[in-house]
């Protein structure tokens, strides 16, 4: 999380109130017009852009919901006590409550002052409620996971009146891979709003992130050293698809898993099909001997299967992919980048090409090489 990228709501030497009085007439153009006038902070005004201000949806969840929700996120679960010890004591000192929400905005714990608690009861911001952009509007829980960064959302700044007297200090809590496990967030008052918060909860939420970090490379260790490795190329991964161990296969970092993962022949992007054989804590993908074939199919919506001995897998194409792909099977030399952007119609940079390229490569896993781009396996093509 780059310090530069930190952006408080307002100085240390700025008085609340009055910097509440000078965005408020901000926020009623904009309520009112749907015109964001120029001095608004380019992280709210791209929150403000994003809403569509009907009425609020706030249902918690009941007590089961929430205890579900923990022990899904228990990686989240895990790392509450330190975020406690960490941010607790000085946000109780500073009249601020402490909220941490999961991967999907669901508020799961919140501690701190009652007074404090009873005041964000009054707007829902209470355990088991959903405090997405597109649940509450502009709010710093929101925009931290919309922006993957950490957000601190001012008074007026709020998109919803009701929450105009808070100021909340937000940062995402992410994995290794850039994913949102949860967010945390000290909120109260307006007149508490201070710049140090935001280097506080980002403090604390790197610390979290560090020690998810050796937590998982420590549980990957003893994965790898409990499953003997077998001559053949293979990966080992645990569950979620963090990568244990790898021999004969170009890969590191995470495997995107499909759901209802099975023993037996699957597809797996970034390793293309494979033999998935289950394991004391997790998975060996052994490299698949089976022939492999592509089928595209244009109408009436663009897809790819993949032919793997008896079993196919579909995979969704856009047009743009689908255009692609129709066009390296009718050059199964392959084309380079010049070759690709001259035969494309509307593509307009060789940048655009590369990029598209990458994401279909990692959608396909190694069916397509490159220098030049080429497919690998048979191909039919239906118009």
């Amino acid at each position: 999380m780059s310090a530069s990228r930190l952006e408080a709501a307002l100085a240390a030497s700025e008085d609340p109130t009055a910097k509440a009085r000078t965005l408020l007439p901000l926020h009623r153009i904009w309520s009112e017009t749907a015109a964001i006038p120029g001095p608004v902070r380019p992280v709210v005004a791209r929150s403000w852009q994003r809403q569509n201000l009907g009425p609020a949806v706030i249902r918690p969840l009941d007590a089961a919901g929430i205890r579900e929700r923990r022990e899904r996120a228990a990686g989240l679960s895990s790392l509450v006590p330190l975020l406690r010890e960490r941010l607790l004591g000085l946000a109780a000192d500073a009249g601020n409550e402490l909220v941490i929400s999961d991967d999907e905005g669901y508020v799961l714990w919140v501690d701190g002052p009652s007074q404090v608690r009873r005041r964000s009861d009054g707007i829902g911001f209470v355990g088991g409620a959903r405090w997405r952009e597109t649940d509450v509007g502009t709010n710093s829980l929101g925009a931290a996971m919309t922006e993957r960064a950490p957000v601190q959302i001012f008074g007026p700044e709020h998109a919803r009146e009701e929450q105009h007297a808070w100021v909340c200090t937000s940062a995402p809590l992410l994995d290794a891979a850039g994913a949102v496990l949860g967010t945390v967030t000290l909120s109260g008052s307006y007149r508490t709003a201070h710049p140090h918060t935001l280097a506080l909860v980002c403090a604390a939420v790197a610390e979290a992130s560090g020690l998810l970090a050796v937590r998982r490379d420590a549980e990957l260790a003893q994965l790898a050293g409990r499953v003997p490795a077998p001559a053949a190329p293979h990966v080992l991964v645990d569950p979620a698809g963090w990568v244990a161990r790898t021999h004969g296969f170009g890969v590191s970092g995470r495997l995107r898993l499909p759901g209802g993962l099975g023993p037996g022949p699957l597809w797996v992007a970034g390793l293309g099909h494979v033999v998935a054989e289950a394991v004391d804590g997790g998975w060996t993908l052994r490299a698949a001997d089976t022939r492999t074939e592509l089928e595209l199919i244009a109408h009436p919506a663009p897809r790819a299967l993949i032919h793997h001995g008896d079993s196919s897998t579909a995979v969704p194409l856009s047009e743009r992919h689908y255009q692609i792909l129709a066009l390296l099977a009718a050059h199964p030399a392959g084309l380079d980048v010049r070759g690709m952007l001259a035969r494309l119609d509307g593509a307009t940079t060789e940048v655009t090409v590369r990029a598209e390229l990458s994401r279909l490569r990692r959608r396909l896993g190694g069916l397509i090489e490159s220098r030049p781009y080429r497919l690998v396996v048979p191909v039919l093509v239906h118009g």
